[in-house]
């Protein structure tokens, strides 16, 4: 999986993912009064336990002394999106554009905010930006142009990419679903069309019993009824009576191997800030795969976003009895402690995690800061000042 998914230094926003993630995102800040290092390392543990309007606060109080600190403003850019202040958002990311327009970080902050808020052309002006770092960015075009009508463009863009760079499981995914909407209403396929007919008339019991029939059809592939689900599961966030119905629809599922279906319907769940409902499918998803490292993580970010410590520290105990080299695990338990006032056993949990963190300077700076957290806990003022110092240490390695 991928991890910056999960750190809570580099939240996701859950949205279509960006194709760009080569260059290293910015968290990287040339401190320059113990004034400014305190705001800034208060911002990274306040958005790390999702207080997004106290990081905020932090924040504004760095740019007192750095007004044209582009990351600084890129920070807040994140902050004002995970509270949905779309407008503060834009204009902090428009901000770092604007002082570092060759930071391709900066660009996917417009965009990320742009898709999430259906602004299309906006996204389409920031992809065209990314696309000046690496050409392949023009995968995100293609689902901007689905979403904009202009199918001809995404399947000429299909064929260009899959020419250059092989094909890939999106894009014959969009172009399967392009082909979809006009191919001919056979016997087999006719369903599939009144199926959407039907959702987009809010015809909700007629389409349950559309997709009940097309998820049990064996001459439908699955990526077709994966596309369905997604469909009604669009459908049902804005009919919540219908919800029940997504349950059963995983069921049809359960000898896919590609895809957990469960976890993607938590995912979306999550995305749309709805965090108990996420919960609850990413428990069914568990029940599929147990040991499932992903959605066990996505289970704990869940738990962190909805501040459920005490099931933070049960689940996560339990992941490192299954994955006892796996340092996030470990990493959530000290969290989950730190926040329950459990200083001691964060910071003995986090001083082992720690030896299992590999080539992942991210995590690792986030293992620092929740040791310097768990010893400011403690009252050893010495130790915490320490942590915070390897962590600054390993912020400026980033850049280098």
């Amino acid at each position: 999986m991928n991890t910056k998914t999960i750190v809570f230094f580099f939240l996701s926003l859950f949205v279509l993912p960006f194709s760009g993630w080569t260059q290293t995102e910015p968290e990287d800040i040339a401190m320059v009064s113990d004034e400014f290092q305190d705001s800034f390392y208060e911002s990274l543990l306040q958005k790390g336990i999702e207080n997004y309007d106290k990081a905020i606060v932090a924040l504004e109080k760095c740019l007192v002394s750095q007004p044209n600190n582009a990351t600084i403003h890129f920070e807040l850019g994140k902050n004002y999106l995970a509270l949905k202040q779309y407008e503060n958002a834009y204009q902090s990311f428009q901000k770092a554009t604007q002082i570092e327009p060759k930071n391709r970080w900066f660009w996917v902050g417009i965009y990320d905010l742009s898709f999430q808020t259906k602004n299309y052309d906006r996204a389409m002006a920031a992809v065209q930006q990314l696309i000046l770092f690496d050409e392949r960015n023009k995968d995100d075009l293609i689902p901007l142009y689905m979403m904009t009508n202009q199918s001809e463009k995404a399947l000429a863009l299909i064929k260009e990419m899959d020419a250059k760079y092989g094909k890939s499981q999106e894009r014959t995914q969009f172009k399967n679903q392009i082909l979809l909407a006009t191919k001919n209403e056979t016997s087999d396929w006719k369903e599939v069309g009144d199926f959407k007919k039907y959702l987009d008339a809010n015809d909700g019991n007629q389409a349950v019993q559309l997709m009940n029939n097309i998820l049990v059809n064996t001459q439908i592939p699955n990526t077709v009824k994966h596309r369905v689900v997604n469909e009604f599961l669009i459908f049902a966030f804005k009919n919540p009576q219908f919800e029940s119905n997504l349950e059963k629809a995983i069921s049809f599922f359960d000898s896919d191997k590609e895809v957990n279906v469960a976890q993607a319907i938590g995912k979306f769940y999550q995305n749309k800030n709805q965090t108990e409902k996420a919960i609850r499918f990413y428990e069914l998803a568990l029940q599929k795969e147990v040991g499932a490292v992903e959605t066990n993580l996505l289970l704990l970010q869940a738990y962190t976003t909805t501040q459920q410590f005490e099931k933070l520290a049960q689940k996560s105990a339990a992941g490192i009895e299954l994955y006892p080299a796996q340092a996030y695990f470990y990493y959530y338990f000290g969290l989950a402690n730190n926040q329950l006032r459990q200083f001691k056993k964060a910071k003995d949990t986090l001083e082992t995690g720690l030896d299992f963190v590999i080539d992942d300077l991210d995590l690792e700076i986030n293992f620092n800061l929740q040791l310097a957290e768990a010893y400011n806990g403690l009252g050893d003022f010495n130790k915490k000042d320490s942590f915070f110092a390897q962590a600054n240490q390993l912020i400026q390695k980033k850049k280098k």
